[in-house]
């Protein structure tokens, strides 16, 4: 939702999609290896038949959403190269440094570029990462750091989208930090603060959770003080871990934050949320130009009657494209 909002609010609320898009990489992660780590460590975790499973679930979204996008704007007059949607139609375009690339047509597909990339390297990099002595994942953490930053200052400032934001490479980092949180999660120290967090009182854990809220809102006011540079993802390796690990351990026995995300209405709308990503910025479109066309200026109508619609389209394509053709390549062709 954050992501939709600052598609929704615009460049005011860039800090929404670069938070939003550094919070699932990170997620992606964890969630990664708290499914499968088991596997990849007893060496029975194929990497074709997941990559192959996970591209089955969103690549005929993708390809849906590219053609609509291509025909409403051949509609307009905007005709696109064909050499910036083949990049795109092979979920290539986060590599190449252009927004003429990345960003065409369906531009919020760039994300799915980076993910595939993140799948083919998952288990390599948690194996890679398991067998590191806490020193060594130190010395390693630091020798990153100094060159991200470096190059993160010696970028010109209209690369630092492609190349800092976009490029699967840079953004692998936030997705190994998601396997290191897991790991963590899954250690003697972390069972150590999942029982302490499971014995504290409701309200205590509503209140660190409240905490957790504030922390992240902390985030969005130092975003508006910091470079570009720095602020379209490294900022976010300092906030977003904690939130991930703290709600991770307290989820058996949290607070009212925690009741809140267990709550049957989220859990349905997580279930949907790639969809809600994939078809968002098609949905936006249609209804600002139907608005338009009407004479509405309502922020607030347009606002309601585009959130409604995305999660209702959402749902019917989950339910009546994406699923039915997962369903279908699982058992014909995978």
């Amino acid at each position: 939702m954050l992501i939709v909002f600052s598609h929704i609010i615009g460049k005011s609320f860039d800090y929404g999609g670069e938070c939003g898009v550094s919070f699932f990489f990170m997620l992606s992660g964890f969630v990664l290896s708290f499914a499968y780590g088991d596997s990849v460590r007893v060496g029975q975790f194929s990497t074709r038949r997941f990559f192959l499973r996970q591209l089955s679930k969103f690549y005929p979204l993708h390809l849906l959403m590219l053609v609509v996008f291509v025909v409403l704007d051949a509609r307009l007059g905007v005709i696109y190269d064909w050499q910036h949607l083949l990049p795109n139609v092979l979920l290539l375009q986060s590599w190449i440094p252009n927004e003429a690339y990345y960003f065409v047509a369906n531009g919020s597909s760039w994300f799915l570029c980076d993910v595939l990339f993140f799948y083919l390297l998952f288990s390599l990099a948690f194996r890679w990462l398991r067998r590191l002595s806490f020193n060594r994942l130190l010395l390693l953490s630091a020798v990153v750091l100094m060159v991200y930053l470096s190059l993160a200052f010696l970028i010109p400032i209209e690369m630092v989208n492609s190349i800092l934001y976009a490029a699967p490479w840079t953004r692998l980092i936030d997705f190994c930090i998601g396997i290191l949180l897991c790991q963590m999660y899954q250690s003697s120290v972390g069972e150590h603060y999942r029982v302490y967090i499971n014995q504290q009182s409701v309200s205590a854990a509503t209140f660190y959770e409240m905490m957790s809220v504030l922390w992240l809102v902390a985030s969005f006011f130092l975003y508006e003080q910091l470079t570009p540079r720095l602020r379209c993802v490294a900022l976010f390796w300092l906030f977003i871990p904690p939130i991930i690990l703290y709600y991770a351990l307290s989820d058996q026995k949290g607070g009212h934050v925690t009741c809140l995300l267990h709550h049957p209405i989220l859990q349905w709308l997580g279930g949907i949320s790639l969809e809600i990503y994939l078809v968002h910025m098609l949905v936006l479109r249609v209804v600002n130009s139907l608005m338009l066309s009407a004479g509405v200026e309502n922020v607030v109508m347009t606002t309601t009657v585009s959130l409604m619609l995305i999660v209702l389209c959402a749902w019917l394509m989950k339910s009546f494209f994406v699923d039915k053709i997962y369903a279908f390549l699982i058992k014909y062709v995978i």
